[in-house]
């Protein structure tokens, strides 16, 4: 049964405090096994969930990835950090990416280095999920050991503790804790439960994935990451059972925007003291299963917000380069920069499968009409920046709770739609704000934007 045992601490003689080097009782909670639970809910509550999960799959079914990533893929591990208190800007860690991926290296220190290990762990848990009936407990192991190769702590990845630790209350002993999980000899045979229990399909989605995280939370194997590499393990159930070939909304990012009600959710869960199959056990669920499906609701409504403005500033886009043709290499960067803000033009090449010569001109064309910003990023490397895509982000980051706010944010990012001084946006009535000069070639009227850099082209009309 959810019980606590009297457990002794010895004290921790390494303090300099005597409040802080001294022993005494202190209880940890053991909870339940899963397998062969079956919670009472009330129907009220199934058909609230039942209604979250179809919002999720319809959500994704229409959120197809993009070629070459997904920028909502890392707003989850984004959120995950955040409520760990490890907030990098975005920008910081998407640039970070691109040159990882242009240099085959690790490009980054600190609180990205530490995101950009999320990132990964939080894939690695994906694709693991994926194959759920050949998941063992070694490929959760290898899981954490990959988000905590970039941390503080990298000797802790993959390694269940072997000694207690707790939550809150003083770091030099769990006296004061706010919660202690089980000892250290409990974890193993609890993470065989979940993983079990992780391989069946005994309850629906949205449930499998709540009740598998705050047991993973509960229980609490690591001796640092807990709270990331659980977030990975509800992400790749829902990703998995919800949303295998769409785009999955950031969960994450709803929950850090609701952190409080997340982490009291937990702690109902986890103070359960009763019999397993009582009514209680189900009612301390209930709380946390109310703020996960409110967390899927606001990300999957949120998505769909900033996905409508991504389309909007692409259509703003393609008619400040006159228009270029589906087939053209610009036409491919401006369909590839919502999922990729930071390219590259040798990662643009192995994306859209067009010579690196040819991308790097329709960047630096994309440049000259506002549409990317490129910097250099190390010697002979320069990384172009669709700037709007990040502004985009940090509309829907910051408003995923709040539909207003993003509405009155994303009206102000789409009334500027470029970057720099080429801020008119040429309409087919709007001749006045297109350069008037004719192409030496052809004696055609330019299609760029006035005052434009560089030679003059006529790109609605051009040559296949």
């Amino acid at each position: 049964m959810g019980r606590y045992v009297s457990q002794i601490w010895y004290g921790n003689p390494q303090a300099l405090r005597a409040r802080d080097r001294r022993g005494g009782r202190f209880n940890a909670y053991i909870p339940h096994p899963l397998v062969g639970w079956q919670p009472l809910l009330p129907a009220d509550d199934i058909a609230f969930l039942g209604e979250t999960e179809r919002l999720l799959v319809d959500t994704a079914s229409k959120l197809k990835p993009r070629s070459g990533g997904d920028i909502c893929f890392w707003a989850e591990s984004l959120g995950s950090s955040h409520i760990e208190g490890v907030a990098p800007n975005p920008k910081r860690v998407v640039q970070a990416l691109a040159k990882r991926q242009h240099t085959g290296e690790g490009a980054a220190y600190g609180a990205v280095a530490e995101v950009i290990g999320n990132i990964d762990a939080t894939a690695q848990a994906q694709q693991m999920l994926a194959q759920r009936q050949d998941l063992r407990l070694e490929t959760l192991l290898d899981a954490h050991r990959t988000l905590m190769a970039a941390s503080p702590t990298p000797h802790l990845g993959g390694e269940v503790r072997d000694e207690q630790n707790w939550v809150g209350g003083n770091d030099w002993h769990p006296l004061e804790g706010d919660f202690v999980p089980p000892p250290p000899e409990m974890c193993m045979p609890l993470l065989e439960d979940l993983v079990v229990y992780l391989r069946g399909d005994d309850h629906p989605p949205l449930l499998q994935a709540a009740v598998a995280h705050v047991q993973f939370e509960t229980i609490h194997p690591f001796g640092d990451g807990n709270g990331r590499a659980g977030r990975a393990v509800l992400y790749g159930v829902l990703k998995d059972r919800c949303a295998p070939d769409g785009m999955m909304p950031p969960v994450s990012l709803a929950l850090s925007r609701n952190r409080d009600a997340y982490l009291d959710a937990l702690a109902e869960f986890q103070s359960y003291v009763g019999d397993a199959h009582h009514r209680g056990r189900s009612e301390a669920l209930a709380r946390w299963l109310e703020v996960l499906a409110d967390a899927v609701q606001r990300s999957s409504a949120a998505v769909v917000r900033y996905q409508q403005a991504i389309g909007t500033l692409q259509d703003h886009w393609r008619l400040a380069v006159g228009g270029r043709k589906k087939r053209s290499v610009a036409a491919a960067v401006i369909d590839y920069l919502p999922a990729n803000p930071s390219v590259t033009s040798k990662t643009l090449a192995e994306a859209t499968g067009f010579s690196e010569r040819r991308c790097g001109d329709a960047l630096r064309r994309l440049e000259e009409a506002g549409v990317v910003k490129g910097r250099s990023r190390g010697r002979s490397l320069r990384v172009y920046d669709a700037d709007k895509v990040f502004e985009a982000f940090d509309v829907m980051s910051s408003t995923v709770c709040d539909t207003r706010a993003s509405s009155n944010d994303y009206a102000l990012l789409l009334a500027d739609p470029l970057l720099g001084d080429s801020s008119a946006v040429p309409t087919a009535s709007s001749s006045m704000d297109l350069c008037p000069r004719k192409v030496k070639s052809t004696g055609l009227t330019c299609g760029l934007v006035r005052n434009h850099k560089g030679n003059c082209r006529h790109l609605p009309h051009r040559k296949r």
